[in-house]
């Protein structure tokens, strides 16, 4: 699955970078503000826990290639580590549905290691560049942490697809700023409910 995943991304960039009026490269590193979008994990019928969540701070940064095809329209696709996840605020365990009481967890949180790979469409106005994309992601690892326990470990080959929306504002010297929000569609490891939802303020440089 990686092979393919990979193979397919090169001969993307390959077919459209020979169709390319102008070609630029770039790197990125900014602001992440994530959460998962799960309500509760589950071991099956018996055990239910709830969870309330909340956003977590963290960072991004990467590189990428610009496309321009005429001076407005363009299209960028790069490469980026970004760590995500969420604060947990309370859960609340139910056992055979009979509540268990509800605890608060104001230390807690979940930690994704996420390698993705953002493609976006761009129109230009004056430097001002509305954007519309999707993010290919791969977890690499997580961690978890409940009150004063912490787990670590590997992801489980789980792969995100989302859909994005953003601007960037471009000065004429290369540097340029941005700010993006994801919507991820792919449900992560086994429960069905966990969705990233990130928000990405940035700042850049182009060559």
């Amino acid at each position: 699955m990686k092979k393919i995943f990979t193979t397919l991304v090169v001969a993307v960039a390959t077919i459209l970078t020979v169709n390319a009026q102008e070609v630029k490269f770039g790197a990125r590193a900014g602001l992440n503000f994530s959460t998962l979008s799960f309500t509760e994990f589950s071991d099956g019928a018996d055990i239910r826990v709830k969870f309330d969540t909340n956003f977590k701070a963290n960072f991004h940064f990467g590189v990428f290639t610009e496309i321009g095809f005429t001076n407005q329209m363009l299209l960028e696709a790069g490469v980026a580590y970004s760590q995500q996840g969420s604060k947990l605020k309370s859960a609340e365990a139910f056992v055979l549905g009979v509540s268990q009481g509800k605890e608060n967890l104001d230390s807690s949180y979940f930690s994704l290691n996420m390698i993705n790979i953002p493609v976006w469409l761009k129109y230009d106005i004056h430097g001002f560049r509305p954007k519309v994309g999707v993010n290919l992601g791969y977890l690499a690892s997580m961690e978890a942490k409940i009150d004063d326990k912490t787990m670590t470990e590997k992801g489980d080959d789980s792969f995100d697809f989302g859909l994005g929306i953003g601007a960037e504002y471009n000065l004429p010297m290369g540097l340029f700023f941005d700010a993006n929000f994801n919507l991820g569609l792919t449900s992560l490891g086994n429960n069905p409910s966990a969705k990233n939802r990130v928000f990405q303020i940035g700042i850049g440089y182009k060559f």
